[in-house]
């Protein structure tokens, strides 16, 4: 039976990304075959601050799970300036309820998801808006403006849904997990919900 990971987001970048990166992440750290749907996307301010709007979107999202008979949830959002502790218990506390049975972990891309880019961005170069000297020195997950900052190594202006899949396809797995604690709990996430 293959597992199925379904998600919540709160990007329109994440939407046509994020389950790309699942199912790399599955395959490659774990050696298994994922089914990844679609991220359901909610607004950050609704997933943190309307319970209800969560609770609705984990009751979708985990009886994909229930059907297909194994996997979990992925609840991704930014941490912005919030503490990633606190706003991943919050939606955790949150999405128990409603989740059932189905593993579900909150995972806070810290600051923003981009970060996860800036931490690998070596590995971008082979995508044609990316400088091929792009690089980046230092903690990926300490700097404002991620998203600023990866643009700056690009040739052209930096679109989430534009960019974020095609990134997700060449992110050096490895390489971002080593760099980024946030990348990592969700490498460990995937890993968990796969049985592996």
């Amino acid at each position: 039976m293959t597992p199925l990971i379904t998600s919540i987001v709160e990007g329109h970048g994440e939407v046509e990304g994020f389950a790309v990166l699942l199912r790399r992440i599955a395959l490659e750290r774990c050696g298994v075959v994922v089914d990844a749907a679609k991220p359901h996307r909610v607004p950050r301010d609704k997933l943190i601050h309307r319970p209800a709007e969560l609770a609705r979107a984990v009751e979708l999202q985990t009886g994909r799970v229930h059907a297909s008979g194994t996997g979990g949830l992925v609840v991704l959002v930014d941490a912005d300036d919030d503490s990633p502790d606190r706003l991943s218990s919050l939606l955790e506390a949150g999405a128990a309820p409603s989740a059932g049975s189905v593993p579900t972990v909150a995972v806070v891309a810290v600051r923003e998801y981009e970060a996860w880019f800036l931490a690998g961005v070596e590995s971008l170069r082979a995508h044609r808006a990316v400088l091929d000297d792009a690089e980046f020195v230092g903690d990926p997950e300490a700097p404002r403006d991620a998203k600023g900052r990866l643009e700056k190594m690009m040739s052209v202006p930096y679109d989430s849904v534009r960019h974020q899949a095609a990134f997700n396809a060449l992110l050096d797995i490895g390489t971002v997990a080593r760099r980024s604690p946030s990348f990592q709990r969700l490498v460990d996430a995937v890993t968990a919900m796969v049985g592996v």
